[in-house]
């Protein structure tokens, strides 16, 4: 194997070294999902049209197009079940049949296309037919577990679907989704594992940066090496990743311009959205074409502070407010951007957690976490950052990928952030 910038996926499995024991990884989740909905939930079956979800409980992955809630693909667990089931979209359910031996042949089947937002595109009556066909093909396996007048938990809305469950007299509820955020909040081993992976590619990524950014490089330049890195890696983007550079850097843009870099500029990445696995990361580190001006150097050092001040009192039984109260109010350091209300800090200071989707359980920020707090847990994963601009038109960003242990943290993302990164040109 080779190291974070080699050529070989990070930790490939060997027939002598298991790294990621991914039989336990898929039985640990689908384990934890049957606790929150059947033994905490009390419903008789989950209904999921959430890839993340569906991936969470089967173990199984399909293109990232028909990931959120498209309902081309979906999945039912009934309480009872040992498995289970999986509608896959069209024939790549021959694909998924084959590649998951941990699901019986006949738990993977065909899913009736026109769920979810896919369904709006139907046209009126394609969807409503699409529905009732839907429903006929969940009832028999409710009413095979004879939970058909339990409540059948869905972690997605539709108003046509409800009626025609309903019409069979099956009660249904879209709190199978607060459920499976109960689930996926407190990170098992495997899962901090494919995290630490994910946040090595990361670094393979920032690699790349320092490798490409010079005078007269444009943002475009480095975010196609950052991405050939990545995927190189074994990793791959969902729908993310950016570089942003000089005047864009404060406030923080959130996205790539394209704009040609100049000496002294100052540029960070965010990785996130990249993954291994499914596991997401969100990561921040800061660069400087050349040595950045004593401003900058302030500026990353008030966020470096606030990052690791609030890092210090995070531990189990703590909660989200004792992290947030380490940061000062954003009207009070932020006047130069026009900030007189924390909701326009939305993303500035804060915290969420992180795993399969790019936000799970907790969340941290002044707006909410101050007057409504949440208790912060052991095994929690969450990416938690800062930001701080320097007064002379540009800003600086950090962010580290942290686990909750025992006592405290453990820091899975490794790239040097004492100072900021100089790019000697």
């Amino acid at each position: 194997m080779t190291d974070a910038y080699g050529k070989s996926p990070p930790f490939q499995p060997q027939d002598w070294l298991e790294p990621v024991n991914m039989n336990s990884l898929r039985i640990g989740r689908l384990n934890r999902a049957k606790k929150e909905l059947f033994e905490k939930g009390k419903f008789g079956a989950f209904l999921s049209l959430n890839e993340w979800n569906t991936r969470y409980m089967t173990s199984t992955y399909t293109p990232p197009w028909t990931s959120g809630n498209s309902g081309l693909r979906y999945s039912l667990l009934v309480r009872g079940d040992e498995h289970p089931i999986v509608f896959e979209q069209g024939d790549i359910a021959y694909h998924t049949q084959r590649s998951s031996p941990w699901l019986p042949a006949e738990n993977v089947r065909y899913a009736i296309t026109g769920m979810g937002w896919i369904a709006r595109c139907m046209g009126d009556s394609a969807h409503k037919a699409a529905v009732l066909r839907f429903v006929d093909q969940i009832y028999p396996e409710l009413k095979r577990a004879g939970v058909q007048k339990e409540v059948l938990a869905m972690d997605f809305f539709d108003p046509f679907i409800g009626a025609a469950f309903e019409a069979k007299g099956v009660k249904v509820s879209g709190e199978g989704f607060m459920s499976m955020l109960a689930a996926r909040k407190n990170k098992l081993p495997e899962e901090v594992e494919c995290l630490r992976n994910t946040c090595m590619i990361g670094d393979s990524m920032f690699d790349a940066l320092v490798k490409t950014a010079r005078p007269g490089v444009s943002e475009h330049e480095i975010l196609g090496e950052a991405f050939k890195a990545c995927y190189k890696n074994g990793g791959e983007v969902y729908s993310g990743v950016f570089v942003t550079s000089g005047p864009y850097s404060w406030p923080n843009l959130r996205h790539s311009t394209g704009r040609r870099l100049a000496h002294r500029d100052v540029l960070y990445m965010d990785v996130y959205n990249t993954s291994w696995n499914g596991y997401k990361t969100c990561y921040y580190r800061t660069f400087s074409i050349g040595e950045p001006s004593k401003a900058t150097k302030a500026a990353y050092k008030r966020a470096y502070d606030w990052l690791y001040d609030a890092m210090s009192v995070i531990r189990p039984g703590i909660t989200s407010k004792d992290i947030a109260a380490r940061w000062p109010a954003g009207p009070d350091v932020w006047g130069d951007i026009g900030v007189v209300h924390e909701d326009q800090t939305a993303g500035n200071n804060w915290a969420h957690g992180i795993g399969l989707t790019l936000y799970e359980p907790p969340l941290v920020w002044r707006g909410c976490s101050i007057d409504h707090p949440m208790e912060i847990e052991e095994g929690m994963t969450f990416a938690i950052e800062t930001q701080e601009g320097d007064g002379e038109g540009q800003g600086v960003r950090l962010e580290e990928v942290i686990r909750v242990t025992k006592t405290g943290i453990e820091i899975l993302s490794k790239w040097p952030i004492k100072e900021i990164t100089v790019i000697n040109c």
